[in-house]
C-alpha cells in the first residue's frame, strides 16, 4: 500500500512536468535577455510592421482565406469518412436490442452477461477491503436497464410494481431492499422484488439461487395469466416473459458458479428458446460454460453461429480471444520446440488469429500474462475498452492457463505486434486513433478510481526518448556556455565544427578515389553489345 501511496504521487508530479519546464524556459530567456538582445529584436519588429504596405495586409488575408479553406476540404473528407454518428449516444442495450435490429456502434455501453452478484459478491470484496467496486455510473445504467426490463407503462395503479419503480433508482442499496421488502408485504407473488433480494440482500450464491427459484414459480404463473389476458406482443406479456428469462439465466449463472455445469447448459439452451431471449447475449455464458467442459468442438460450432453473423452483435473480446484460443490450441504445444524455418500454416493461423483478437481490443494481454491486476468486472462494458478486458479476462484466464504454451504463443505474438519493428502497426490500428478518447472517458467512469484505466497501447521507442533528453541538455549546457563564456564556446563550438567537417572531407575524398571520373558518361552511354547487335537485327 506504501508504495502504491509513492506510485500514486510521482504519477501526480509527473502531470504538472510542464509547468516546470515552462518556468525554466521563462529563467532561462530572463537570464540570457542580454546576450539574446530582446530588447533590440522587439524594437526592430515594431519598426518593421510600422513600415508595411495595405498590399501586404492584402495578400495576408488571401492566403489565410485560402488556407482556411484547404483546411476545411481535409476536415469535411476525415468526418466523412472517420466521424462517429452524433445520434449514437452512450447507453445501455437492452430495450434497443428488443425494438431495433439495426447494428449498434462499438463505443455503445453493453451489460456485462456474466455479471455478478452484488450481494453475495460485489459486497465481500467491498466490506474486506473497503473499496467500493461500482461507480455510480455503472449503477445507474443497471438501474435503467431494470426500469426497462421490469416494469411497463400498464403497472401503473398496482401500489407493489410502482413501488419496485422507485426501488430500482435508489441510489442506497439498504433503501432498495427497504423497498423491495414493502413491495413483497403487498404482493408475495412480486417477481421484481424477489429478484432484487436475490441480487442485493443474499450474501451467498446459494442462497441467491433459492429466492431466484421462488421468484421463477411466481413469475411463470404471472407469465400464464398475462398470456391468457393479454395478446402477444403487449407491454405486460412482453414484461412478464423477459422476467421469466432473466430468472431463468441468473439461475443458470448460480448453478455454473457451484459447478453444476451439465445443468447450467441445459438451462441456457432452454432458454435460447424462450420468447425475447436475445436481449440476455447468452451466447457468451455458452461459451464460458462449455470451455469450461473442455467441449471445444461446441464452442467452435457458437463460433461459426455467433461470430459476425447477428447483425445487431458487433464482434466482442469473447468471440475474437475464444477464436483464437482454439487455433492457438491446436500448435501452443509445438511452437517454439522443433527448431525449423518459418511457421507451419496452422501455426500461421494461430498468429493471424491472436493479431485480429489484439486489433479488437489491445488490452486483454495485459491482463492474461498478469502484466496488470484484475480487479472484479462492472456491470457494464465498453466494446473495445478496458473495461470489456477485465470482464473477459476474470473469466477467461484459466482457461488460457490450462493450454500448455496458449500463453507463451500469445506474449510472442504481443511482444512482436508492440515492442518490434512492426511497420504495419499503425496501419493496423488505424481505427483506435479516432476513438481512443472516447474510450478512456468512458472507462474511468464505468471502473473505479483506485483502478488504474489501461490506455491504449503504443508502440514504445526508447531511443527516441533519450534522444531527445540529450539534445535539451546539450542546448540548456550550450546556452549557459555562451552566457558566461561567448568567446571561449563560440571558439571551440567552431573547432568542432570544422573537425566534423574534415572528418566528412576525408571519407568522402576516399569515396570519391574509387569511382572513376568519366562515371556520369559512362551511366549516360548505351552498352557496347546492345549497339553491336542493333544492326544485325535490322538486316
Amino acid at each position: 500500500m506504501f508504495f502504491q501511496r509513492i506510485r500514486s504521487v510521482l504519477t501526480y508530479s509527473w502531470t504538472y512536468l510542464w509547468l516546470f519546464w515552462f518556468i525554466l524556459i521563462v529563467l532561462l530567456v530572463y537570464v540570457l535577455r542580454g546576450p539574446l538582445k530582446i530588447t533590440e529584436s522587439f524594437e526592430n519588429a515594431s519598426t518593421y510592421f510600422n513600415n508595411l504596405t495595405p498590399k501586404f495586409y492584402v495578400a495576408l488575408t488571401g492566403t489565410s482565406s485560402l488556407v482556411s479553406g484547404i483546411i476545411l476540404i481535409f476536415e469535411w473528407w476525415y468526418f466523412r469518412n472517420n466521424g462517429v454518428d452524433a445520434s449514437s449516444d452512450e447507453g445501455s442495450d437492452n430495450e434497443d436490442a428488443i425494438e431495433s435490429s439495426r447494428s449498434v456502434p462499438e463505443c455503445k455501453v453493453w451489460r456485462n452477461p456474466l455479471g455478478l452478484f452484488r450481494g453475495a459478491e460485489y459486497n465481500r470484496v467491498k466490506k474486506e477491503l473497503g473499496l467500493e467496486p461500482l461507480t455510480y455510473y455503472d449503477l445507474n445504467l443497471s438501474a435503467q436497464d431494470h426500469q426497462s426490463l421490469f416494469t411497463c407503462d400498464e403497472d401503473i395503479g398496482r401500489p407493489d410494481y410502482e413501488i419496485m419503480q422507485v426501488a430500482w433508482r435508489e441510489r442506497d442499496s439498504f433503501s432498495r431492499i427497504n423497498a423491495a421488502h414493502e413491495a413483497l408485504s403487498i404482493n408475495v407473488d412480486c417477481a421484481p422484488a424477489m429478484i432484487l433480494l436475490a441480487e442485493e440482500e443474499c450474501e451467498t450464491v446459494a442462497d441467491a439461487e433459492t429466492m431466484l427459484k421462488k421468484a421463477l414459480v411466481a413469475a411463470e404463473a404471472a407469465y400464464f395469466r398475462s398470456q391468457t389476458a393479454y395478446q402477444y406482443g403487449d407491454p405486460v406479456h412482453r414484461r412478464d416473459g423477459i422476467i421469466c428469462a432473466y430468472i431463468r439465466r441468473r439461475l443458470a449463472m448460480c448453478a455454473r458458479k457451484q459447478g453444476r455445469l451439465r445443468e447450467a447448459i441445459k438451462m441456457m439452451r432452454e432458454i435460447v428458446k424462450f420468447p425475447l431471449f436475445a436481449v440476455l447475449g447468452l451466447q457468451e455464458n455458452l461459451i464460458e460454460a462449455f470451455l469450461e467442459m473442455q467441449a471445444y468442438a461446441d464452442v467452435q460450432a457458437l463460433l461459426v453461429r455467433y461470430d459476425g453473423y447477428d447483425i445487431r452483435e458487433p464482434k466482442s473480446a469473447v468471440l475474437c480471444y475464444t477464436s483464437a484460443l482454439l487455433k492457438t490450441r491446436n500448435v501452443a504445444d509445438k511452437y517454439g520446440v522443433e527448431l525449423r524455418r518459418g511457421l507451419s500454416a496452422a501455426e500461421q493461423n494461430a498468429v493471424d488469429a491472436i493479431r485480429r483478437a489484439i486489433e479488437f481490443n489491445p488490452h486483454v494481454p495485459r491482463y492474461l500474462l498478469e502484466m496488470r491486476p484484475l480487479i472484479l468486472p462492472p456491470e457494464h462494458y465498453l466494446r473495445r475498452g478496458d473495461s470489456e478486458a477485465l470482464a473477459y479476462a476474470f473469466f477467461h484466464i484459466h482457461h488460457w492457463k490450462r493450454i500448455d504454451g496458449a500463453l507463451h504463443l500469445l506474449e510472442c505474438t504481443w511482444k512482436g505486434v508492440f515492442n518490434g519493428n512492426n511497420r504495419s502497426m499503425d496501419r493496423m490500428f488505424s481505427g483506435w486513433y479516432s476513438q481512443q478518447q472516447q474510450l478512456e472517458s468512458a472507462d474511468r467512469e464505468l471502473l473505479p478510481d483506485w483502478h488504474e484505466v489501461s490506455v491504449f497501447p503504443r508502440k514504445e521507442n526508447p531511443l527516441w526518448g533519450l534522444a531527445q533528453t540529450l539534445l535539451c541538455l546539450a542546448a540548456c549546457a550550450i546556452a549557459l556556455l555562451v552566457h558566461n563564456a561567448p568567446a571561449t564556446t563560440v571558439e571551440f563550438i567552431t573547432n568542432a565544427w570544422w573537425q566534423i567537417w574534415g572528418v566528412f572531407s576525408s571519407i568522402a575524398a576516399y569515396i570519391y578515389t574509387w569511382v572513376p571520373e568519366n562515371l556520369v558518361s559512362l551511366l549516360a552511354s548505351r552498352p557496347t553489345s546492345l549497339q553491336a547487335a542493333q544492326p544485325s537485327e535490322q538486316i
